[in-house]
């Protein structure tokens, strides 16, 4: 859990690990930040005289830093304060490459789309934690997407169904062939539904079996998942359209994806 102390007017704050999602300039000289935390969720606090700050803030909150913040607990819909940041992790090597980092703001933009202010999620901050650690280390992009991806919206409850045929119910096999359907989040084999109908995209049984062996594959062993270059390609478009369907909105960041991370 979260380490509790007290300031000198009684008032609770705690220390906890988190990401920074966001920063956004606030009055002269504080900052309203949003953090990913391991035990909150999703946080939003004012950095009092952060733009100021020579010891406190001082090239600690930018978009992706992993920090250990001191903050209060918000009341009533009101911003926490965020006290101090510690630095644990800059992720230099991610903000160097304009691919990974690219891909990291799509992973961030699913993060602030998926969840709501202070809802605990002991699943998505170690997910989040390792989709940044593996881009900064070098790993495809691609790779690391598809992955993070595939265990998002199972985190979030909106796993798709990837190993049976939503109409006949059989298990997903070599003499089929397969497609998804975004509205359902499931997929049906074309033998159910012949031709090929709109809001559905095709998925081959080598993406099927890799993408349901990511599902159920222990956080610390995802890497060990190799994927071939077809399969990150459909993988990735079902992946961008079910999140569309799912948000009913547009992904706005995977438009610079495509145009400087092709698979």
């Amino acid at each position: 859990m979260a380490t509790a102390v007290s300031d000198r007017g009684g008032k609770q704050q705690l220390d906890s690990a988190a990401v920074v999602l966001d920063c956004r300039e606030h009055g002269e000289s504080d900052l309203i930040v949003t953090f990913f935390c391991r035990h909150h969720g999703r946080l939003t606090g004012i950095a009092k005289g952060a733009r100021r700050s020579k010891k406190r803030f001082v090239n600690k909150l930018e978009i992706f830093t992993s920090l250990l913040i001191r903050h209060t607990i918000p009341q009533n819909r009101r911003l926490a304060f965020i006290a101090e940041a510690e630095l644990l992790e800059s992720f230099l090597k991610l903000r160097q490459d304009i691919s990974c980092y690219t891909t990291a703001n799509v992973i961030r933009e699913f993060i602030l789309l998926g969840t709501q202010e202070m809802e605990g999620d002991e699943e998505l901050y170690p997910l989040l934690i390792w989709a940044l650690t593996s881009l900064d280390s070098g790993r495809s992009p691609q790779a690391i997407l598809t992955l993070f991806l595939i265990r998002f919206f199972t985190a979030i409850g909106y796993s798709p169904q990837l190993s049976h045929c939503l109409d006949c119910s059989q298990e997903v096999h070599q003499a089929e062939t397969y497609t998804f359907h975004t509205a359902a989040g499931s997929i049906r084999c074309n033998s159910c539904t012949p031709g090929k109908p709109a809001n559905t995209i095709p998925l081959s049984l080598g993406t099927l079996k890799s993408l349901t062996a990511a599902q159920d594959q222990p956080l610390d062993r995802l890497q060990r998942l190799q994927l071939s270059s077809h399969s990150k390609k459909e993988a990735l478009s079902f992946l961008h359209h079910y999140g569309r369907q799912l948000f009913q909105r547009e992904i706005v960041s995977w438009a610079f994806l495509d145009t400087i991370s092709p698979v």
